[in-house]
């Protein structure tokens, strides 16, 4: 027999769970009213809780709950993904980094010098 289903459904072992559940599960741990995201993104509440049962959504759909209950859900599925990722907040804090531990380095060789002079005289 011919398998005749879409081989983008197919589920796999490594696949998310289902991001409607994600959501709401993520609405109900944070006490959001549902009725307040629905307004937000001006759509019936009925309409949010098809939301909550489907698999997956729309980009722009997982952008305004983002928004509506101001918690990052792209950045929270990639950490799940596992797939390294640096943002631009966080390379500009590892340069940060590196200069003041470069400045720590050299605040640390003047108070050594100082130290040396400190003893050659006493």
């Amino acid at each position: 027999m011919i398998d005749t289903s879409k081989r983008y459904q197919k589920m796999r072992d490594n696949d998310p769970n289902d991001l409607g559940n994600y959501i709401q599960w993520h609405i109900e741990q944070n006490k959001i009213k549902k009725k307040s995201v629905s307004d937000y993104l001006n759509i019936q509440p009925n309409t949010l809780n098809q939301y909550f049962k489907q698999k997956s959504f729309q980009f722009s759909i997982l952008w305004r709950i983002s928004l509506a209950v101001k918690h990052n859900f792209l950045m929270q599925l990639g950490e799940e993904l596992g797939i390294a990722y640096e943002t631009k907040a966080e390379k500009e804090l590892k340069a940060q980094l590196l200069e003041k531990e470069a400045e720590i380095e050299k605040l640390k060789t003047q108070v050594e010098v100082y130290k040396e002079i400190s003893a050659a005289r006493g």
